[in-house]
């Protein structure tokens, strides 16, 4: 499969049974009310990539302000179906966020990435300053201990 011919959109109401037949993108399966639920909440967004009518991944995010601030698009949950990771899908998803986020007035879309030490070395290499396995690692972690890293993005909208 190449990403081209993916299918990235914001899902509806319409969606749920498409959501539901999502559940291995998700940590706990949802449920028919539950995804309704989300749906129907204007605030909230999901925005799946549609493979030959399969999601095969997800960016979960929702609206969020202060009184008289515009609002920004946090992004809580981005997911990708292993087997087509490291292609810039997550990339074509925050991307329609940003498009639909722009479009609702948000002033920027932000949300956070963890990943644990070894996705770290395997994926952004030794040394990374996102690893704790590299130079700067702390002399007293246990060699075979692991542990989550956290990277925050902020992408503001013009």
């Amino acid at each position: 499969m190449t990403l081209p011919e993916l299918v990235i959109r914001r899902a509806s109401r319409a969606d749920v049974d498409l959501v539901l037949s999502a559940g291995d993108l998700l940590a706990t399966p949802p449920t028919a009310e539950w995804t309704q639920d989300f749906l129907d909440r204007g605030s909230n967004m999901l925005i799946l990539a549609v493979y030959e009518d399969v999601p095969v991944g997800m960016l979960v995010g929702v609206e969020t302000g202060h009184l008289g601030e515009s609002p920004d698009l946090f992004v809580y949950g981005i997911r990708v179906r292993e087997d087509l990771r490291h292609q810039g899908l997550a990339h074509r998803l925050v991307d329609k966020a940003v498009e639909i986020a722009e479009e609702a007035g948000c002033t920027r879309v932000w949300g956070s990435v963890h990943r644990s030490d070894e996705e770290n070395e395997r994926e952004l290499g030794p040394g990374s300053p996102f690893s704790a396995t590299g130079e700067d690692a702390d002399p007293g972690a246990r060699p075979d201990s692991t542990s989550n890293q956290s990277t925050t993005f902020v992408i503001p909208i013009p």
